[in-house]
C-alpha cells in the first residue's frame, strides 16, 4: 500500500465506522472522483457501503449533461447506487437572490440532505482538499471575517466527513495519473470572475513568492484558531440558548446584550444570523460590526439591511432582528370590506373582525381598547373597510381636537416600526380613519349622548409587539 493510501486509511478510521451507509458527492473533478475510489477501495475492508450522487447545475449546457452521464457511469462501473438532481440553477438564483455559486452551494446541500435520509444513509463524504481549505481562509480574509473565518472548513460538521481535508489536490492528481482514472475538467473553475479562482490562481502563488510554506502556516495557524473559536462559540451558545425567539424573528433587549464582552456580542449576532436565514455564509465582519454599532448608539426607528433580506431595527429600547415582510404583497392598496352586522375574517392581518349594531346605550366602562370598540354608526356609515398603514395617514385619536399624522401617533405610543405595518386600520367610505385597531378609535366617530345607532367592533386577539 502506498503511503497516500495509508494516510487516508488512517483517516478514515477515524470519521468511518464499520456499517456506515456514505453518501459520496460526486462532481466529476479530480477530488471527488478520487473520494469515490478510495472509499471503494477500503469499503470492503471497513465494512461500509456506498451511494453516489451527483448535481447537475445545468450551467454548461451539453458539458452539464456529460458530467452527469459520466458519474452515472462510474457509479455503474463500481456497483453503486446513483441519484441525479437536475436543476438550472441559474433561475434557482435569481428566486434566492443570491450569486450562482451561493445558490449551487444551497441546492446541492438540500439535495445531498434529503437523498441521505430517503436511501437511509448516515453520512455524506465530500471530497474538498488541504487547498479548499486555505483558498476558503484567504477568501474569508478577504471579504473580512471573525475566528470563525480564520478557522476554514470543518473535517466534520454533523454529518458531514472530509476525509482529503488535510491532503493536497496535487497528491489527488498524482493517484489519478499512476491509477489511469479518468476524471471531467470543469472549465469553470478557470473564470476570473469567482473569488476562488482568483484566489487560487492569482493570490495564492503570489503569497509563495513571500513565503513558499504559506498554504502548511496557514493550515496550521487555522488549527490554532479552531481550539480558541470553539471555547468562545461554546460560551455565545450558551448564552443563545437562555434566549427566547423564533426561527423568523428575535428581540434582544439593548442592556441585556451589552452586558456580554464585545467578542461574545459578536458572535451572538452571527448566531442570529444564522438562526434566522439558515446558515452564516453571508455575513461578513462589515455587517456584524453594524449592529454591534446600532447597540452601541442606539437610535429609535434605524433599520439596518444586511444579507438573505434580514432587517436589524431599533425600538425603543430593544433591536429585533427579522426577515423582511412585504405585508400587503404585490398589491399595496389592499383593502376588505367588513361585514356590518357580521364576521370577516382579515387574512394578512391574522384577525376575526366581528360587528355587531345597538340601537340603545351601552356601558363603555366594561370596553377592551385592545380588541373593542365603539363608534356612532350614523357618521361611520355601513361602509367600513380594513386596510393597513400607509405613508400620510392622519386622523384625529381620541380625546384631541386637532389631527395628527399615525407616523407620530404611532411613534409617541412606542409602536415598533415593524409592528406598524400589521395593525388593520379601520376606514369609512371616504377613506377617513375611523379605528386605528388596538391604539385608538378616532375622536370624530366617538359614541355621544346624540348617538342613536352604536357600531360596536370587536377583534378576537391582540397585536402582540
Amino acid at each position: 500500500m502506498t503511503s497516500f493510501l495509508k494516510k487516508i486509511e488512517k483517516f478514515l478510521k477515524d470519521l468511518i465506522a464499520p456499517g456506515d451507509k456514505i453518501l459520496v458527492c460526486v462532481s466529476g473533478g479530480v477530488d471527488s472522483i478520487v473520494l469515490l475510489h478510495v472509499l471503494h477501495r477500503f469499503s470492503k475492508g471497513q465494512n461500509f457501503s456506498l451511494v453516489v450522487a451527483h448535481v447537475n447545475h445545468m450551467a454548461r449546457g451539453k458539458n452539464s449533461d456529460a458530467d452527469a452521464d459520466f458519474v452515472e457511469g462510474v457509479a455503474e462501473k463500481l456497483k453503486l447506487p446513483f441519484f441525479l438532481k437536475k436543476i438550472d440553477v441559474g433561475i434557482k438564483r435569481l428566486q434566492l437572490k443570491t450569486s450562482f455559486q451561493d445558490a449551487a452551494r444551497i441546492i446541492r446541500y438540500q439535495f445531498f440532505e434529503e437523498t441521505l435520509k430517503e436511501v437511509g444513509c448516515n453520512k455524506i463524504a465530500l471530497g474538498h482538499s488541504a487547498d479548499d481549505q486555505v483558498e476558503t481562509i484567504l477568501m474569508n480574509i478577504v471579504r473580512g471575517t471573525g475566528l470563525k473565518g480564520l478557522t476554514g472548513i470543518p473535517q466534520v460538521r454533523g454529518n458531514i466527513i472530509r476525509p482529503f481535508l488535510e491532503i493536497y489536490r496535487k497528491d489527488l492528481e498524482t493517484y489519478l495519473k499512476e491509477n489511469d482514472i479518468s476524471f471531467r475538467n470543469d472549465a469553470s473553475n478557470s473564470d476570473e470572475k469567482y473569488l476562488r479562482n482568483r484566489v487560487r490562481h492569482e493570490l495564492i502563488p503570489h503569497l509563495e513568492t513571500y513565503n513558499p510554506g504559506i498554504k502548511k502556516n496557514l493550515r496550521e495557524m487555522s488549527g490554532i484558531v479552531r481550539e480558541d473559536d470553539l471555547l468562545l462559540s461554546q460560551m455565545a451558545q450558551d448564552i443563545f440558548k437562555q434566549k427566547e425567539g423564533s426561527d423568523k424573528k428575535i428581540v434582544w433587549e439593548i442592556e441585556d446584550f451589552q452586558s456580554y464582552p464585545l467578542a461574545l456580542r459578536q458572535r451572538l449576532v452571527r448566531q442570529i444570523f444564522c438562526r434566522i436565514t439558515g446558515d452564516m455564509q453571508a455575513i461578513t465582519a462589515h455587517h456584524v460590526q453594524e449592529v454591534i454599532h446600532l447597540f452601541n448608539s442606539p437610535k429609535t426607528g434605524k433599520v439596518i439591511n444586511i444579507p438573505r433580506g434580514m432587517t436589524v431595527t431599533c425600538n425603543y429600547g430593544v433591536v429585533s432582528f427579522a426577515m423582511k415582510v412585504d405585508v400587503f404583497g404585490e398589491d399595496e392598496q389592499w383593502m376588505t370590506p367588513i361585514a356590518v352586522p357580521g364576521t370577516t375574517e382579515l387574512l394578512v392581518g391574522q384577525i376575526r373582525m366581528q360587528t355587531q349594531i345597538f340601537s340603545h346605550a351601552k356601558d363603555l366602562s366594561s370596553l377592551d381598547p385592545e380588541r373593542q370598540a365603539f363608534l356612532d354608526l350614523e357618521k361611520t356609515g355601513l361602509a367600513i373597510q380594513a386596510r393597513f398603514f400607509r405613508a400620510g395617514d392622519r386622523f384625529c385619536p381620541l380625546g384631541m381636537l386637532g389631527s395628527k399624522k399615525l407616523k407620530s401617533f404611532f411613534i409617541d405610543r412606542k409602536v415598533p416600526r415593524e409592528a406598524r405595518s400589521r395593525i388593520p386600520i379601520l376606514t369609512n367610505a371616504n377613506d377617513d380613519i375611523i379605528w386605528v385597531y388596538g391604539q385608538r378609535i378616532s375622536h370624530s366617530y366617538r359614541v355621544t349622548d346624540k348617538t342613536k345607532k352604536i357600531l360596536f367592533v370587536e377583534g378576537d386577539k391582540a397585536i402582540n409587539y
